[in-house]
């Protein structure tokens, strides 16, 4: 099996090489990066998800639960996403506010 995804999956590098490669690297690291790809899921989307049924399949209520408890988890986060959001532009208005009424002291050059 390790062969097969060996020739699937070819190492260009060693492990042991130091930091990660330069095709690997991403110019904007650090910041939320979403695919155009695919879009965003949304939480009726996970709800309303189906699988195949197979011989040796999981257990339907088990992944049904699943699902119900992550498309909660992400309608939390993104709750929580839109109240920061929503805090982050408050303080900024207000600090926008703050320097229009104590504007910096002049030096004298």
């Amino acid at each position: 099996m390790r062969r097969f995804l060996r020739r699937l999956w070819p190492r260009s590098a060693p492990r042991h090489a130091a930091g990660p490669r330069p095709e690997t690297r991403r110019p904007n690291a650090g910041t939320y990066y979403r695919s155009t790809a695919r879009p965003a899921l949304s939480e009726r989307q996970i709800r309303t998800q189906r699988f195949a049924r197979a011989w040796r399949g999981l257990d339907p209520a088990e992944v049904d639960l699943f699902l119900h408890r992550v498309a909660a988890e992400l309608a939390a986060v993104r709750n929580e996403l839109a109240w920061t959001r929503d805090e982050n532009t408050r303080i900024k208005n207000a600090m926008r506010d703050w320097r229009s009424q104590f504007p910096p002291p002049l030096r004298p050059w």
